[in-house]
């Protein structure tokens, strides 16, 4: 009888994990939230940045090579977004899938693609315009790739909870 009385209820294991568990659950979300924030106002800002930077130079000199800075800036402003929506469908489904970091890469190789592809007109010629066409080939075989695999993702049994915020 006395080895019975040395171990522990079942019943203050279960209390204990399901405080242990909420606190951490707490934590976790605190962290997210803190992350979002950062993220929200870095995004607000830099969208401020970049529309102001357009609007000052807009005068000055080459007005494509404006709307590459441009188109380039609002593109990092969409990934962060992306980053937002992805924690905020953390914090609601409490699901990480990778769908969303699928797209963040798709996006981040377009991205550098547009700006590969601005700057490859200034290097035709020269030794360097062929690592150029090999970046830009790169590049667009990672889009194919996540391109495909977000569809397969979408179009096959998941091997991952699906997030109560998308349809069925």
């Amino acid at each position: 009888m006395g080895y019975l009385a040395c171990m522990p209820r079942k019943d203050s294991d279960d209390s204990l994990r399901e405080k242990t568990q909420g606190l951490f659950g707490y934590v976790e979300d605190g962290l997210y939230v803190l992350v979002a924030t950062a993220l929200a106002l870095a995004g607000v800002g830099l969208f401020g940045y970049v529309v102001y930077d357009f609007v000052g130079k807009i005068s000055e000199g080459s007005f494509s090579t404006l709307i590459l800075t441009l188109l380039d800036g609002l593109l990092l402003v969409f990934i962060i977004t992306e980053l937002i929506h992805t924690i905020r469908a953390v914090i609601d489904d409490k699901v990480l899938v990778a769908e969303p970091f699928l797209v963040v890469g798709v996006v981040a190789a377009i991205r550098r693609l547009v700006v590969v592809s601005a700057e490859a007109k200034d290097l035709f010629g020269k030794p360097e315009f062929g690592d150029a066409m090999l970046e830009m080939g790169v590049l667009t075989g990672v889009v194919l790739g996540l391109g495909v695999t977000i569809y397969l993702l979408r179009h096959t049994e998941r091997s991952e909870p699906t997030p109560g915020h998308e349809p069925d």
